[in-house]
């Protein structure tokens, strides 16, 4: 292709993108950082302004060397950007405080502007406070704020945070989602009807994850129209956390601190409760409950008893998951339930999966699943059933997801060394077909006289030592690809060796395709290890030919 139609087709390239709609353009530099959305200006005319009209602004301190460079160059954007055009994401990750000017500037342009997404992200380096009416907006939906510890600008302190103050709170009316990341409220409401969520009445959806709470009197989360709350790693210092949504429908509890739970929610679906230990949980009755999932990962650090109690919280739910840790505790300790009634009304299903399966995690001891602790989770609902996921079954599947990995990724290999070959063989039958002319028109060699030689040529001695080291550089090339692609196919071999026969027989026959293919990849290497000695051996004795004809007197 000459010249002018690589020109012709970059521009009809740049046509087609320029010619898409100006939503769709924007959509597609949605996902890229407003700077390099700016840098687009100087790709052509047509795109000189596209970044002023964009309604997904993203900034990051990360791209800017210094901070100030930073806040320079979003006033620059700020400053030329289309004032009619709406804004309907705001993302913004920096340095410091967010009383800085820069910040408070572009958070205030944006809610003007009717955003309805905002993600703010502050690395921190010391303790402040969040301020929450910056963030006051009648458009907003969406709300993520995260912190996080610029642990590159210096030594971390023990008591290093960024708080937030539940006696002030967020003018938020259309937000539905907040997300809240690594805060830590510094005092305590523990009044139900005031607090940061007070002035949200849109508010369904909230996720507080790595939180904490500074005051021992308990923490209370309030709303009346909540209807999906998760709490994620929770390090309290409250003995009570208190949770009040009448509407809520989904709860989800994870890495809880030893503190006790509080549950006012009558309309309660579905409960998820995953930690190290056995949640501490007191509730008014989950009278709708459908569905639970109760994973305690270090049963064996809790009371049985208050296992047992935390169960007979659930005592309506219709569909229970439960690792099989806990199930296994139950087991070794029957005595607590022997005696007494299941306190499951409506349950249809159990499902019993396995958590560790790693050899250094694995009891020292199997236990089994007793009939006493069957009839405890069964006895009172006619019809239920329960299944189990055993930990051999989770250690086979992923044994089976990891060989067919690597063998796929030794057919890759084959493949790329095929493919070389073949460029190896092309480029030699060239070297072979170009070969004759070379040495028509090279200078004809005389006996005996090495005036006569070509000036550059080098001596026969030279000639046999650069034959035989490049073939000594490609054996050894050749033996590290041999070697890792039977590495590959031994480590493929021990994870079958391990696999119960019927995961075994699903991937048998790949690996003897597999195994075929190696074969012959190994054969054909040999064979072209051989002809090359034999060329080389060949070579060598012309030019031991040549040196003894030398050598010979006149």
């Amino acid at each position: 292709m000459d010249s002018s139609s690589k020109q012709q087709k970059m521009n009809d390239d740049i046509d087609r993108l320029s010619s898409l709609p100006e939503g769709l353009i924007h959509k597609i530099l949605s996902f890229i950082g407003t700077k390099r959305v700016v840098q687009t200006s100087a790709l052509s005319s047509r795109w000189k302004y596209t970044w002023t009209s964009m309604p997904y602004l993203d900034f990051s301190s990360k791209d800017f060397d210094k901070l100030p460079i930073f806040s320079k160059f979003v006033n620059h954007v700020l400053s030329g950007r289309n004032n009619e055009a709406e804004v309907s994401s705001l993302k913004l990750e920096f340095r410091g405080k967010v009383s800085q000017v820069f910040v408070k500037r572009l958070v205030n342009y944006a809610v003007s502007h009717n955003v309805q997404q905002m993600t703010v992200t502050c690395l921190f380096e010391n303790e402040f406070e969040f301020p929450l009416s910056l963030f006051n907006s009648r458009s907003v939906k969406h709300l993520s704020l995260k912190t996080k510890y610029d642990g590159s600008r210096r030594m971390w302190r023990f008591g290093d945070a960024v708080y937030i103050n539940p006696t002030s709170s967020f003018e938020l009316p259309a937000l539905t989602t907040l997300h809240l990341d690594n805060v830590t409220f510094s005092d305590v409401n523990t009044e139900k009807d005031i607090g940061i969520f007070s002035k949200c009445a849109n508010l369904k959806n909230i996720t507080l994850k790595n939180f904490k709470t500074m005051c021992s009197n308990g923490f209370t989360i309030c709303h009346p129209q909540l209807s999906n709350l998760t709490l994620d790693y929770v390090d309290s210092n409250a003995k009570v956390i208190n949770v009040v949504a009448p509407q809520l429908e989904n709860l989800t509890i994870m890495k809880w601190s030893d503190c006790l739970y509080v549950v006012s929610t009558p309309n309660l679906r579905s409960l998820v409760c995953k930690g190290w230990r056995s949640l501490k949980l007191n509730t008014d009755g989950f009278q709708l409950l459908e569905k639970a999932d109760i994973c305690i990962s270090n049963p064996h650090i809790c009371h049985v008893d208050s296992i047992v109690y935390l169960l007979e919280q659930l005592h309506t739910v219709k569909s229970l998951k439960l690792n099989l840790e806990v199930i296994e505790l139950l087991s070794s300790s029957v005595e607590l339930i022997l005696h007494q009634p299941s306190p499951f009304v409506n349950l249809k299903n159990v499902s019993i999966y396995p958590v560790k399966v790693e050899k250094h995690e694995l009891p020292k001891k199997k236990v089994t699943i007793s009939t006493e602790v069957k009839n405890y989770l069964l006895d009172g609902c006619t019809g239920a059933n329960i299944t189990m996921v055993s930990r051999e079954e989770i250690i086979a599947t992923k044994n089976t997801t990891r060989a067919r990995e690597l063998m796929t990724d030794l057919w890759l290999c084959l493949e790329e060394e095929e493919e070389e070959a073949n460029i190896e063989t092309n480029e030699d039958q060239i070297d072979r077909e170009k070969a004759p002319i070379e040495n028509a028109n090279a200078t004809p060699y005389v006996d005996g006289d090495p005036q006569l030689e070509e000036p550059n040529q080098p001596q026969i001695g030279e000639r046999i030592e650069n034959s035989w080291k490049d073939l000594i550089v490609q054996i050894n090339q050749k033996n590290d690809k041999a070697l890792n692609i039977i590495y590959k196919l031994k480590n493929i071999e021990g994870l079958l060796a391990e696999l119960p026969p019927l995961n075994r027989a699903t991937v048998k026959p790949y690996f003897s395709s597999l195994c075929a293919e190696v074969d012959v990849f190994m054969k054909n290497m040999t064979n072209d290890m051989k002809i090359q000695c034999d060329e080389n051996q060949s070579r060598s004795s012309v030019c031991l030919h040549e040196l003894a004809t030398t050598l010979q007197p006149s």
